[in-house]
């Protein structure tokens, strides 16, 4: 199989480094410790999730991981709760035989995903003040189970977008209370992840600790990119492993994905034309949506992605020199599509390291405005 992966984790074999990150993340769950952890889009933040729970899952650990990212309102967060739950303990033995007996009065409802095929719960309830009790029995049941149990949210974020306001101080008052259940809050959007934790007018305060996930060292990344596919019989000299690295820089998914396509073209000896055919059929493929972005968004905004494209890291945005020298207007122009830009996460700011700069988040995307 294509040992570069680029949408789901398998195990160990397959994950690249994050050591530190891993040991920390382990560290505070067994201590109890809750964890807020902040990561741009794309970068492993999942993968690393799921390799801990594999770890942990390893040593007999219960965990349950919950994506919410396509979740719009507190039902749809319940629902994908109790459904984690009821596929984390079958429901015919020990705790899933509890849960369901606990479930029964908020009439449970079975389906097949059409996708997967695998049976899916919902509870069927509407009354807002039921779902904000209903999260907090759910809990409560787990935690009474007397077993340590992870639960990591991923686009923990999102709740900041649903309709009901106090999603985070059901949450909060709930997890307050709890001595068995651990949990990981992940997120993508570091604006709005700071919002929730680092806001002292806002629940989760200083309730947890936190992880800021970088991107993976480039020796590290190189090292674990030629044993790949070396694994596999294919050569590839250390020129064009730097040379995928520097055009993805080291960002996960693209570096992933870029390694992935050579990898699929089966040519054994892997070559500077072989990378760069590659990554131009990646944006060729890709053309399309580039050119709806361009469509999406205002001239001065599609300008403006350009030069940070060009520059690829642009640590001044406000200078003189830089308005000046892309003729861009005034820094009053420049926040305002910037700000623009960000919102629509064509654009992140790196703001957790001494110098913070923009960059373009799509990496395929930069190369194709740097060349376009």
């Amino acid at each position: 199989m294509n040992p570069f992966l680029i949408n789901n984790y398998i195990s160990p074999e397959y994950f690249c480094d994050r050591e530190s990150e891993s040991k920390t993340l382990i560290s505070n769950i067994v201590n109890k410790s809750n964890v807020a952890f902040f990561a741009q889009r794309k970068i492993g933040k999942t993968a690393l999730i799921n390799h801990v729970l594999y770890l942990l899952q390893k040593k007999k650990q219960t965990a349950i991981y919950i994506d919410i990212y396509a979740t719009q309102n507190l039902k749809e967060l319940t629902n994908i709760l109790a459904n984690s739950i009821y596929k984390a303990f079958p429901e015919n033995k020990g705790i899933g035989k509890r849960f369901w007996e606990v479930i029964k009065i908020l009439r449970p409802i079975i389906s097949v995903d059409e996708i997967t095929g695998s049976p899916q719960l919902s509870l069927d309830i509407t009354q807002t003040k039921q779902f904000e009790n209903t999260i907090p029995q759910l809990l409560k049941f787990l935690d009474q189970q007397n077993k340590a149990i992870i639960i990591a949210i991923d686009e923990f974020q999102q709740i900041l977008n649903y309709p009901e306001k106090n999603v985070e101080a059901i949450l909060r008052t709930c997890i307050q209370q709890l001595k068995n259940i651990s949990f990981v809050f992940c997120g993508s959007n570091q604006k709005m992840m700071h919002y929730i934790f680092y806001n002292a007018k806002r629940p989760f305060y200083a309730s947890t600790s936190s992880i800021n996930l970088k991107k993976i060292d480039k020796t590290v990344y190189a090292e674990f990119i030629k044993l790949q596919f070396e694994k596999h019989k294919f050569k590839i000299n250390t020129e064009d492993i730097e040379l995928i690295l520097d055009l993805t820089d080291c960002h996960t998914y693209y570096t992933q994905r870029l390694c992935h396509e050579i990898f699929a073209r089966g040519v054994k000896k892997i070559t500077t034309s072989i990378v760069f055919q590659t990554i131009n059929t990646i944006i060729s493929d890709n053309e399309a949506i580039y050119f709806q972005y361009r469509n999406l968004i205002t001239p001065s905004q599609w300008n403006l992605l350009k030069v940070i494209a060009i520059e690829k890291k642009l640590e001044q945005p406000y200078a003189q020199k830089f308005i000046f020298k892309y003729n861009l207007g005034n820094s009053a122009n420049v926040k305002r599509v910037i700000e623009a830009l960000s919102e629509k996460e064509l654009i992140y700011y790196n703001s957790t390291i001494e110098k913070p700069y923009y960059e373009v988040s799509d990496k395929f995307l930069m190369f194709w405005l740097q060349h376009k």
